[in-house]
């Protein structure tokens, strides 16, 4: 584990790219490799937390302003192209544990704004989530604003297909999957549900889902599997999944 002041010359190499600019801006890495990692930060008392086990394809934090913390879960992967915002100031992205993205844009804009997701989650590619609308929208009466941010919540155990859009406010509960291309505006209760469409919409219920691609011969569909089936797990070894549910 090393800090951004204070590391040791050996370690440079695996810090990335790094334009930092302020005071107190703290980057916590437990041994990930960071060679691929874009650091653009203005601005002062910024944290970064990357967790043991996390891995990165090509990616960039861009944190502009002071206060902002984010963490990376254990063992997450950024397997595609993304990108990670934090503008104003105290936002925080929390992200956890073994948790997966093939291409993705997170923001976190305004002050004391969060986006928060869960353990063991699955995201495709092309997907955006904003906890603001990074613009005003004003009445033409008045001239107040009516569109602040607001925080995003996301379960454990959540798969977001390709295409997909997640607005502030939004909360996804556990063990849920959202459809390829969905538009998500507003904040959903019921666990196990697919969610789909423009605006999205529950679309089916009582589900789950795993990683692999099974069939009948698996046995993993007896009706008392259920209640373990949705304890997420870090783990995501189907070998492992039918272990614990058997």
């Amino acid at each position: 584990m090393f800090g951004l002041l204070g590391r040791k010359k050996s370690k440079l190499k695996k810090l990335g790219s790094r334009n930092i600019y302020g005071e107190n801006n703290l980057i916590i890495n437990h041994d990930a490799d960071l060679s691929r990692v874009e650091f653009n930060i203005q601005g002062h008392h910024n944290v970064i937390i990357i967790h043991q086990g996390v891995k990165f394809a090509p990616l960039s934090f861009n944190l502009y302003g002071d206060h902002h913390k984010i963490v990376i879960g254990e063992g997450c992967q950024f397997n595609g192209p993304s990108a990670i915002w934090a503008e104003d100031q105290s936002c925080f992205i929390s992200i956890g544990a073994a948790s997966t993205f093939e291409g993705v844009h997170f923001s976190a804009t305004e002050p004391g704004s969060k986006l928060l997701i869960g353990n063991d989650c699955m995201f495709s590619y092309d997907i955006d989530i904003r906890t603001g609308d990074s613009h005003s929208l004003v009445s033409a009466e008045t001239g107040l604003r009516y569109n602040y941010a607001k925080d995003i919540q996301i379960g454990d155990h959540v798969w977001i297909a390709s295409h997909c859009i997640l607005t502030k406010g939004v909360q996804i509960p556990s063990n849920c999957v959202v459809a390829t291309g969905s538009m998500v505006n507003r904040a959903f209760s019921e666990e196990n549900t697919v969610i789909a469409g423009r605006p999205a919409q529950v679309v089916r219920r009582k589900i789950n889902w795993l990683r692999e691609r099974i069939y009948q011969t698996a046995n993993v569909e007896r009706p008392n599997d259920f209640k373990r089936l949705n304890e997420s797990q870090k783990t995501v070894s189907l070998s492992e999944r039918i272990k614990k549910i058997g």
